[in-house]
């Protein structure tokens, strides 16, 4: 589920923006309202940003900030609408990377990535980091390749609100708004042709945001999903992390995530009290922080099997991956030495979307592990997302 970040603060972007006194809230994509306006302070200007976006569609851009690019590039930080699980609106922040020259006819694709574990505290949005647009994986080659890269902090990560840390929906719709917002920046010449990436987390973010494309963001063309060690089976991994060292962190931080999008679930009663109170870091810190202060001998860190409790295993059962057909081709990519996501977990995933009807490529990589998986696969991530851009048929290990 990967490592952490630190740095910035986004929503007082927009704070900034409104204490100069103009607030520039886009409310529909493509289109600005610039509303004239008295300085504010800190405490007035976000809620009036909030306020501007209500009833907004998820995607559209509500501020664009230039940022440092990768060479021959351009960067923006963004924020923008998307949808809680209850769907109540929600602001997202990320970052959006588009190639300087000039634009094929019909735009360029889209490729929208989901970042890996960072934590749930907002400075550990990835977007926060100086060099955001130029840390994230395998941007050079898509950008060479003639992509514009999305990358979405996820709800809560760097906003307003706790992040649904592994709540698919959320993690889906952040991933999908986020290449929706590409395309409401002139200069990205972003397409409606996209192609979803993850790892880790972010690995069950894109497999999400497969299975919920039909339906939520219809107009987006998902040419491929590809996930890289995927946290994909909710229902197994975190009962399993519980009782594998160095992992109960990812349990803390999964019980603030649940609590936040089923707060009447109340999910951290499934952890002893003391385990309940140290969890508490994760809305402080990140997940480094968190999973240092969780090292130790961790065998009581449950008061009860998360499984027992009919409710939290409908929740855990709904945001697992593979309930539902996805139409894309999906791409897996796994490593045999992973102890984070151990290789059966993933080759159970694999097997459950098979019997759904996925069409998946599953390719495993001796003696590559959680985080190294993601170099070892690289060239052949590349290559399965320029075959998708180019139409070929994609391959199928499930028959």
């Amino acid at each position: 589920m990967q490592a952490a970040v630190d740095p910035g603060d986004p929503m007082r972007r927009i704070v900034a923006v409104t204490v100069s006194a103009v607030v520039s809230v886009v409310v529909s994509v493509g289109a600005a309202i610039t509303v004239a306006a008295p300085a504010m302070s800190a405490a007035t200007a976000v809620p009036a940003v909030r306020a501007a976006l209500k009833g907004a569609a998820p995607g559209t851009l509500v501020t664009k900030t230039p940022i440092a690019a990768p060479s021959g590039a351009k960067a923006w930080k963004v924020t923008y609408h998307s949808r809680a699980v209850d769907g109540h609106d929600v602001t997202v922040t990320g970052v959006v990377v588009a190639p300087a020259g000039a634009a094929p006819k019909g735009g360029r694709p889209v490729v929208t990535w989901a970042h890996g574990t960072t934590g749930i505290a907002d400075q550990c949005a990835p977007s926060r980091a100086a060099a955001a647009a130029s840390a994230l994986p395998y941007v050079d080659e898509l950008l060479a390749a003639g992509y514009v890269v999305a990358a979405t902090d996820y709800e809560g990560l760097g906003s307003s609100g706790v992040h649904p840390f592994l709540v698919g929906q959320s993690e889906g719709r952040g991933v999908l708004d986020a290449a929706r917002v590409a395309a409401a920046i002139p200069a990205a010449h972003a397409s409606d042709r996209v192609l979803v990436f993850g790892h880790s987390q972010g690995g069950q973010a894109a497999l999400f945001a497969g299975e919920l494309a039909p339906s939520y963001a219809p107009e987006l063309h998902v040419l491929g999903v590809a996930a890289a060690a995927p946290a994909a089976d909710v229902e197994h991994i975190l009962p399993l992390a519980g009782s594998v060292r160095g992992s109960a962190g990812y349990v803390a931080l999964a019980t603030l995530g649940f609590d936040a999008a089923y707060p009447d679930a109340n999910v951290q009663q499934i952890l002893t009290p003391e385990a309940r109170q140290q969890a508490q870091i994760g809305l402080t810190e990140c997940s480094s922080a968190v999973l240092q202060a969780f090292s130790g001998d961790h065998a009581a860190l449950f008061a009860k099997d998360p499984l027992a409790d009919p409710k939290l295993a409908a929740i855990l059962h709904e945001n697992s991956a593979g309930n539902q057909r996805t139409i894309a081709p999906i791409l897996v990519v796994q490593g045999t030495a992973d102890a984070t996501i151990p290789k059966p977990l993933t080759d159970g995933f694999v097997t459950k979307a098979c019997a759904a009807g996925d069409r998946i490529d599953y390719r495993t990589y001796d003696g590559a592990d959680h985080g190294t998986v993601i170099v070892a696969a690289k060239s052949d991530v590349l290559a399965w997302l320029a075959a998708r851009v180019a139409g070929d048929l994609a391959p199928d290990t499930c028959s």
